[in-house]
């Protein structure tokens, strides 16, 4: 019985602040200027591209011909529920959400309760571990650049000093060209 007294007088208080006069003009003017160019970007980015693939998903829509428009009712939704490479790739997508999503949760969460264990060597596992996601793949490929770099490059100026030549780290020979197709 108390809870229930407690959640109405909880109640009562902010409906009389929701009901009040509590709030300035000028906040309300603010808050909805700081708003505006967020909804703006998601009705722009989010909500048009929704409603555009939904009516494009009734029309005979050619992406190089865009005045080129018929209404074909559900023949693309006949046509796509029959489609074999279509259906395949949804039973792939379940299988991987499936077999492949719990495991990745799993292992992420022993990881993070590895990492916030107080144990032997933990600072240096939790440097390996987050590195890559701290540092950036254009700055990493960068310093691979600079490192491999055949005429100056720090790896070539090590083998150099203990007597081993340098090497052409960018320089691959490609003897036959197989197709993959």
């Amino acid at each position: 019985m108390k809870t229930v007294k407690n959640f109405v007088k909880i109640r009562n208080t902010t409906e009389h602040y929701r009901n009040s006069e509590h709030y300035k003009k000028g906040e309300v003017v603010s808050a909805f200027g700081f708003l505006t160019p967020a909804m703006i970007l998601a009705i722009l980015f989010i909500v048009l591209p929704i409603f555009l693939a939904f009516t494009y998903g009734f029309t005979d829509y050619y992406l190089l011909k865009p005045n080129d428009k018929q209404f074909i009712g559900l023949e693309n939704f006949k046509r796509m529920l029959t489609d074999e490479v279509l259906i395949q790739s949804f039973l792939n997508t379940i299988k991987f959400v499936v077999g492949v999503v719990p495991l990745q949760l799993a292992m992420a969460l022993g990881l993070a309760l590895i990492i916030n264990k107080k144990v032997k060597g933990v600072g240096f596992f939790r440097t390996a571990y987050f590195s890559p996601a701290v540092l950036s793949l254009v700055v990493i490929s960068i310093l691979w650049t600079v490192l491999l770099n055949p005429t100056s490059g720090l790896i070539n100026e090590i083998l150099v000093n203990i007597g081993i030549p340098k090497q052409p780290f960018y320089q691959v020979q490609i003897k036959r060209c197989i197709p993959l197709w």
